[in-house]
């Protein structure tokens, strides 16, 4: 982190307010850090207590007027829990769930699903804050998103300024789930300017390219400038920089479905198709549904073998926790281990959840956490589970990190051991394939330190192998335009050189000379919410240019 954040940091008032004891050391960092920035991504570790530090940060930064919490549907009451056990006198609505509302409470809480139903009542009110949690829930358009953007002030035209709240903090352990384009809706509420327009980001970050159809931005470029730029809004701890915690042990299991004639069958039928399909016209909707027919016989065809494994974690006195994309096999588990097992979905309401949580957490009876890896990996400690087993594989990289850490996040105080199930050789081992080159993407953009060119070219090297199983998953997530030049393109980024000196950098402001006007000055100085700006006409269109990249780069590559 650069000396200029930690200054910031170091300044934030009133941080004594806080119980002595009640917050871990990093956690008292990060409070000071949002203090000072007000408008910020915490994008810490999963499991490093981001509740907790946006809520100390609101109680000390805004001890007056009301503070509105979003957050998905699951986590309301968790957030209900954490407010009050950071002050037991504090007065929240959980709105959707309380029967008898408090006069005039202080804190609202709110899912994501009901904003539009509550739009005139929360849009009628002056907000001294706003915290999105899973702010990842915001990264595509649609109208929940337009609605958290009207909250936090965020203007339709692209240069107007950000008004609203004093106070924004947006919560995600996983800023980018999968690609650039991801972290454009985050940057706007905080008021980046890159985010002024999405079509200039898209060309710099996002490798946008026109074809007959528009404009494709899936791919990814700069990733090195998007890592510097990422630091002037927010703050990512890991839990290994910052707790003592044991060691995770990830490992891939491979399963041998050579007795599953309905799986050979499946793939065999899918494959025999798709060889025989027309690239230039796909058929989403059939592709879409075949797909799911190979991933669900594979699914069934692992079962026996998770029913196992999960017998002899039991056996061994430990709890486990089995993540699968399908409530059939979740019902399966749960007919053969009775009371012994919890189960997590999506049709739950979130009072037995949060009772199925506490059963798994302190009953020693139940021994297994049945989930979906969607309802049950985010917003739920999990941590009297020391194993975790996922019976599928999702598309999304971060739907795994997330359920991952469930389990293992502050409280854990054993190994904690996690355990892929794949049907050996079959369409789970370019699923596999895939998510380890889609971490290496999300890591060199989130990296503390700068990622080396080798390892750039690295996962474009592995991208480009993977050709077959992206275009799958593009076309499953219909996808438009021309994938395969997509592919050629996707992570094509090189560290930018820098120049060796800019003129007034000690003074916190950088002066350049106009290229076209020599007699003409350009100011690069930190905006209020400490990201850079510059007064050259290139960065009141784009909210970007070379002056910036050239001070971000000296400013944060430390």
């Amino acid at each position: 982190m650069s000396d200029f954040v930690k200054s910031l940091a170091q300044s934030a008032a009133q941080i004594d307010k806080v119980a002595s004891g009640s917050l871990y050391p990093h956690q008292s960092d990060g409070v000071a850090f949002l203090l000072s920035k007000r408008r910020v991504i915490l994008a810490d570790d999963m499991g490093l207590g981001k509740t907790r530090q946006a809520i100390v940060a609101m109680e000390v930064g805004a001890p007056s007027g009301k503070i509105l919490v979003v957050c998905p549907a699951s986590l309301k009451l968790n957030w209900k829990r954490e407010i009050q056990l950071v002050d037991p006198e504090a007065s929240v609505e959980v709105l959707g769930v309380d029967r008898e509302t408090p006069d005039d409470a202080r804190w609202i809480v709110l899912n994501y699903d009901i904003l539009g139903k509550h739009a005139e009542r929360l849009h009628g009110v002056n907000w001294s804050g706003v915290i999105l949690d899973e702010a990842h829930f915001i990264r595509n358009a649609s109208q929940r998103t337009n609605h958290c953007l009207k909250l936090l002030g965020v203007q339709a035209e692209s240069r107007a300024p950000v008004l609203g709240p004093d106070f924004v903090f947006l919560l995600t352990g996983t800023p980018m789930t999968n690609r650039p384009k991801d972290l454009f809706n985050l940057l706007r509420c905080v008021g980046h300017p890159s985010a002024r327009s999405f079509l200039s980001y898209a060309k710099r970050y996002c490798d946008a390219y026109r074809n007959d159809y528009g404009w494709v931005t899936t791919g990814a470029s700069n990733l090195d400038e998007l890592n510097l730029l990422l630091k002037e809004v927010s703050i990512r701890r890991k839990k290994e920089d910052v707790l003592d915690l044991p060691p995770k042990i990830r490992s891939w299991v491979p399963v041998d479905i050579s007795d599953s004639a309905a799986a050979f069958n499946a793939v065999e039928s899918f494959v025999t198709w798709y060889s025989g399909t027309d690239p230039s016209k796909p058929n989403d909707t059939e592709f879409l549904a075949r797909l799911t027919k190979v991933r669900t016989a594979l699914h069934k065809a692992k079962q026996k073998a998770v029913e196992e494994r999960i017998r002899d974690v039991v056996a061994s006195g430990e709890k486990v926790v089995v993540f699968t994309c399908f409530s059939e096999g979740i019902e399966r588990h749960k007919a053969k281990l009775g009371d012994a097992a919890i189960m997590i979905t999506g049709s739950d309401t979130a009072e037995k959840r949060m009772a199925a949580v506490d059963r798994f957490q302190q009953d020693e009876t139940v021994k297994v956490a049945l989930c979906n890896i969607i309802a049950g990996g985010v917003g739920i400690t999990l941590t009297a589970g020391t194993h975790v087993i996922f019976q599928d594989l999702d598309w999304v990289p971060a739907n795994h990190a997330q359920a991952e850490d469930r389990c293992y996040r502050l409280g854990q105080t054993r190994q904690v051991t996690v355990e892929y199930f794949t049907a050996d050789g079959t369409l789970d081992g370019y699923i596999a394939t895939l998510l380890d080159q889609k971490m290496k993407l999300i890591a060199a953009v989130e990296a503390e330190e700068l990622p080396d060119i080798s390892i750039l070219r690295e996962i474009q090297d592995g991208l480009r192998r993977l050709a077959p199983a992206l275009m799958e998953e593009a076309r499953a997530a219909r996808a438009t335009g021309d994938v395969a030049q997509r592919i050629e393109k996707l992570a094509a980024a090189q560290p930018r050189a820098t120049a060796d000196t800019s003129p007034l950098g000690e003074t916190g402001q950088w002066e350049f000379a106009s290229s076209r006007d020599p007699s003409a000055r350009y100011l690069v100085t930190f905006g209020r919410a400490g990201h850079l700006e510059c007064t050259c006409q290139g960065f009141g269109y784009r909210g970007n240019c070379k002056h910036v990249r050239e001070v971000r780069g000296k400013i944060f590559d430390e």
